[in-house]
């Protein structure tokens, strides 16, 4: 096993490999009162293929219903006994497990976490019902026209890259997928070599670490799965999509492609993200900015063309997509409002931001950074996301980089992506119910 020390400031993480390839992360949070127990795996929807979209999420379903050591229910019984809380969740890159407990019964998480890993039973039973579950999951989404929108952007904007389907899957594939479909894709991404475990809490990696290795050293080594290879190709003109559908609000949704992190560009993106909207980079639950003393807030939604307006940049493994997205004030029409959002693009690229919208967007970068490390509930995930997609030092350095954004720069960034020949527009057109339009 080999253990190396990252010691960014005020943080300090140790790394380390079992011999089975389970990357390890300990956070020593001194004098914490409760301790974070995360599992995240390289799998999500980038890992799909048509035919078995939606089977990441399905998967990160059934590993609630028990396997191993654990019986159907113990995850929520032995977590609830001592007052803790639990979930999972499936992203394009990833699925994340937690557990935060009182510091004194972490090892409860080590024991969930472990036998989740390789043990997980798939009873048929529970697959047919969970199916139901999941279907009813994507029917519900096809009911809310935000979620139309957002996933038609999608579809368009990516023709090959797996990012184009949303983590919900389609429902015909729900509806044909398998339980041994569902094993065979458990079997391939849960190997610990795929996997990485992040603990926060209270307690030395000295101590921690031969409770980790008691519990998952047993899981064995297996071949690391096949990362995708699909590259999507540049996009060489605008393109279009116009829905119309049961709705009492008209949306529109753009994509500009980007590049992945590897690029330093990422970085001007971020900035870029900050004065058109406000800050979102650690906003995993409270403590985001409302974004009200950004551009588009003050553009769009004061001068009464949008209800919300809004752009979003976040870092993926391969390169996605700095998106917008505006809800359109009632009674304003679709194209005055996406003419005034186009304006405001264009302005950013002619008139850089000034230095109070700067320094404003690094006070809320700061802060947010500042919060993300108050407690234990968010930093694991934080870590395990930046070390999943680039590095956790990466995320130590991010505000020291993002410090450096000139305006200049983040002028330069707009017109080097937010063009038109690289842009799709969504557009949905929201068919009233009688006692509207």
């Amino acid at each position: 096993m080999e253990t190396t020390l990252s010691i960014p400031r005020e943080l300090q993480v140790t790394r380390s490999t079992l011999e089975n390839g389970l990357k390890v992360l300990i956070r020593e949070i001194p004098n914490a009162p409760v301790a974070g127990c995360w599992t995240i795996y390289r799998v999500g929807s980038r890992n799909e293929k048509p035919g078995l979209t939606g089977i990441s999420h399905w998967v990160e379903h059934m590993l609630f219903k028990g396997g191993g050591k654990l019986a159907k229910g113990d995850i929520g019984r032995l977590v609830s006994r001592v007052g803790g809380e639990y979930n999972g969740f499936t992203s394009k890159d990833f699925t994340a497990y937690y557990e935060i407990l009182p510091a004194d019964h972490i090892e409860t998480g080590l024991l969930v976490e472990s036998e989740r890993m390789m043990n997980a039973a798939f009873d048929p039973r529970e697959v047919e019902s969970e199916r139901s579950v999941v279907v009813s999951e994507r029917e519900g989404n096809e009911n809310d026209p935000e979620f139309q929108a957002t996933e038609e952007l999608f579809l368009t904007a990516f023709r090959y890259h797996p990012y184009r389907w949303s983590e919900g899957g389609t429902k015909p594939d729900l509806q044909r997928i398998t339980r041994d479909d569902l094993f065979e894709h458990y079997r391939r991404y849960y190997a610990p070599s795929n996997a990485m475990l992040v603990v926060a809490g209270p307690f030395s990696p000295k101590k921690m670490l031969p409770k980790i290795e008691e519990s998952f050293s047993p899981l064995s080594k297996t071949e690391n799965p096949p990362a995708p290879i699909i590259v999507e190709p540049t996009q060489a003109g605008e393109r279009r999509v116009e829905l119309r559908i049961p709705s009492e609000a008209d949306y529109i949704k753009v994509a500009y492609h980007t590049p992945g992190f590897g690029s330093e560009d990422v970085y001007g993106l971020m900035m870029l993200d900050a004065v058109l909207s406000g800050v979102r980079l650690f906003a995993f639950g409270p403590g985001q900015t409302s974004g009200r003393s950004a551009r588009f807030y003050r553009a769009l939604v004061e001068k009464k063309i949008a209800t919300q307006a809004s752009s979003e940049f976040f870092p993926t493994i391969d390169p996605s997509v700095f998106a917008l997205d505006l809800t359109v004030w009632d009674g304003v029409s679709i194209d005055k409002a996406e003419k005034l959002l186009f304006d405001e693009i264009e302005r950013i690229k002619d008139v850089a931001p000034s230095k109070h919208e700067l320094d404003r967007a690094m006070a809320q970068i700061r802060s947010q950074y500042s919060y993300t490390f108050d407690g234990v509930a968010r930093q694991g995930f934080v870590i395990g996301i930046f070390e999943l997609v680039i590095s956790f030092e990466t995320m130590t350095k991010l505000v020291e980089k993002l410090s450096k954004i000139t305006a200049e720069k983040v002028s330069e960034v707009a017109r080097k992506y937010l063009t038109v020949e690289n842009r799709t527009v969504c557009r949905t057109i929201g068919v009233r119910n009688d006692h509207g339009h």
